[in-house]
């Protein structure tokens, strides 16, 4: 895929044990796009629970060590966990005990999807999740069993290295789990919100959404700095794919960092409530 040999390969750095290298790199690169995404998620979550009143049940696919559960559940910034783990290499217990001390938000639930088994382990075991499945979203044959019922089902910077199929095999999960419980298939399904690089083209994955009676829209925010370019390559690479695809790179990747689109999706008969939704996070964004 010509958009995943523009970018760095960093697998390395998600199958260590702890999250120490992982921040390090983030860190170097000024990789800070879930705290721009928290406010918005949360407005998501803010408006489910108003809406259903129980807590919310949230899916993070790609979720490595629990960054967005870190940042959601217990109202915290990327630069809140290198100061604690970039200043020495805590323990599991030292970690769980760190987040253990912090206020959380008790709405929220958090399950996890990654490739990454020592990343779940980690996210399993300080408490940022309730449940770390590994899973590879792209080969089907989910494990219907170790999947919660979602309300909502987030990602952040994964969607590109997973395509259509990976919701394709997402959606159909989901049928199986409406098909086995008191609902009607069609009374009630998670809302789905998700950043993507600029670089990477989004029919394929638009059309699965419509083809299982999804409404998926961009959001009309402004693109979300991801990260800074990590050399003179990725910069050039990256800005010749997004002109051969007319897209103006002038104010946004020219200045060395990569962006990306904030897209968000609800039933097609929840429209209504899927346009207000998106309305409410510009609010957010702007916090």
């Amino acid at each position: 895929m010509e958009e995943l040999a523009v970018k760095k390969d960093f697998t390395n750095i998600y199958t260590q044990k702890y999250p120490n290298e992982y921040l390090k790199e983030m860190g170097r690169l000024d990789y800070r796009i879930p705290d721009n995404t928290k406010p918005l998620y949360l407005s998501i979550t803010k408006q489910l629970y108003e809406k259903l009143s129980k807590k919310i049940n949230i899916i993070d696919i790609g979720s490595s060590y629990g960054i967005n559960s870190a940042l959601m559940k217990y109202d915290l910034k990327m630069s809140d966990l290198d100061d604690f783990f970039l200043g020495q290499e805590p323990s599991i217990e030292q970690s769980k005990h760190f987040f253990e001390n912090i206020s959380s938000d008790d709405t929220l639930d958090f399950y996890q999807i990654d490739i990454s088994e020592p990343a779940l382990k980690f996210s399993e075991n300080t408490g940022l999740c309730k449940k770390g499945i590994c899973v590879n979203l792209e080969s089907g044959n989910l494990p219907i069993n170790e999947m919660p019922r979602s309300d909502l089902i987030i990602a952040t910077g994964c969607v590109g290295y997973i395509g259509y199929k990976a919701f394709s095999n997402l959606f159909e999960l989901i049928k199986k789990q409406q098909s086995e419980s008191d609902l009607e298939i069609s009374e009630q399904g998670p809302v789905f919100a998700f950043s993507v690089l600029r670089i990477f083209d989004m029919e394929k994955i638009e059309k699965t959404f419509d083809h299982y009676g999804y409404s998926l829209v961009k959001s009309d925010l402004k693109p979300i700095r991801q990260r800074r370019f990590s050399d003179m390559e990725e910069k050039h690479k990256t800005i010749s794919l997004l002109h051969s695809k007319g897209i103006d790179t002038k104010w946004l990747e020219d200045d060395g960092h990569f962006y990306a689109d904030f897209y968000i999706a609800s039933p097609k008969r929840l429209e209504t409530s899927l346009i207000l939704m998106s309305e409410k996070l510009k609010r957010y964004a702007e916090h």
